[in-house]
């Protein structure tokens, strides 16, 4: 079974190279800055890989090993966080859900929010609760 180091050394070669393809500023690009903000890509990786290997023997033939392996990797921008010195947007490259809708809206939500309530405690009768 002295084959079936190869095998080892196919799987480590695949791994080896996924995880330099894997390395973090894959998912998090390297930030750009254009005048007063700064652009940091984000981006979706999808990796897979597979091996496999099989010995055998043949009394006509004698002893086999045959093995194999392949790894492939995607990467997808999938959004951009731009950053400034008033605000921080999440812009995404797919359909907007609910969880980047309420990121894109958060700031102005919660500036119409303070703004409502300094306004609503500014005309509250003293002592009362302005209800």
């Amino acid at each position: 079974m002295v084959a079936s180091g190869n095998l080892v050394d196919v799987l480590q070669a695949i791994v080896g190279e996924l995880r330099q393809v894997a390395r973090s500023e894959s998912i998090i690009g390297a930030p750009v800055t254009i005048g007063d903000r700064t652009i940091v890509p984000i981006t979706k990786l999808s990796v897979g890989f597979g091996a496999g290997g099989a010995e055998g023997t043949r009394p006509d033939k004698g002893t086999g090993f045959g093995g194999g392996g392949g790894g492939g990797a995607m990467i997808e921008p999938v959004a951009f966080l731009i950053l400034d010195k008033e605000r921080v947007q999440l812009l995404t490259t797919r359909r907007h859900g609910v969880v980047e809708a309420v990121l894109d809206v958060a700031p102005d939500l919660i500036s119409s929010i303070k703004s409502w309530s300094e306004k609503r405690r500014s005309n509250a009768p003293e002592g009362g609760s302005g209800a």
